[in-house]
């Protein structure tokens, strides 16, 4: 995982083998490329931002504040290592064969955290918005690592969806 704080390129199944003391065959027996590997990395960061505190900092808002705030809480988190939020980016809108199921599976993971986040008493209460929420949240992480979008500016787009979710729907 160190390697992926340098980005993408410098991430080398040789070099991971080696730091972890097995083959690169064992490395690749258990992951069935770079994106993969990578994504496992993103799935399990975003397993301990689902299992951290971070959800019950939303408070007692409405659903669509605290969906704000837990966006606001992902992106800070990532932004604190713009390398790693590019990497990470990359290995999951590049992914292919087997390691697009892994990018499924974070993006499931990433519906949950968001759903929970709006609805924890009915966590299958608006998986759509969920859903389109993290699409929007994958794309716009790339563009802030990169520097062509800013945390500010995400938080915005996604206030300015909300507000539209809040419109249509009457869910505040």
């Amino acid at each position: 995982m160190r390697q992926a704080f340098r980005g993408y390129d410098a991430v080398q199944i040789r070099a991971v083998a080696d730091a972890a003391g097995v083959s690169t065959s064992a490395v690749y027996h258990y992951f069935s490329s770079k994106d993969g590997l990578l994504l496992e990395c993103l799935h399990s960061w975003l397993s301990e931002f689902e299992d951290s505190d971070a959800l019950a900092i939303v408070g007692k808002r409405g659903p669509n504040q605290r969906l704000l705030r837990v966006v606001e809480s992902l992106t800070e988190r990532l932004s604190l290592t713009p390398r790693l939020a590019d990497t990470m980016a990359r290995a999951y809108l590049h992914a292919t064969g087997s390691a697009s199921d892994t990018a499924e599976f974070v993006r499931d993971t990433l519906i949950e955290i968001f759903t929970e986040a709006m609805h924890p008493e009915r966590p299958q209460y608006n998986d759509h918005v969920a859903a389109l929420m993290t699409d929007v949240w994958i794309a716009n992480v790339l563009a802030i690592a990169q520097k062509r979008m800013t945390a500010e500016e995400l938080r915005r787009r996604f206030q300015h969806a909300i507000s539209a979710i809040d419109r249509n729907t009457g869910v505040r």
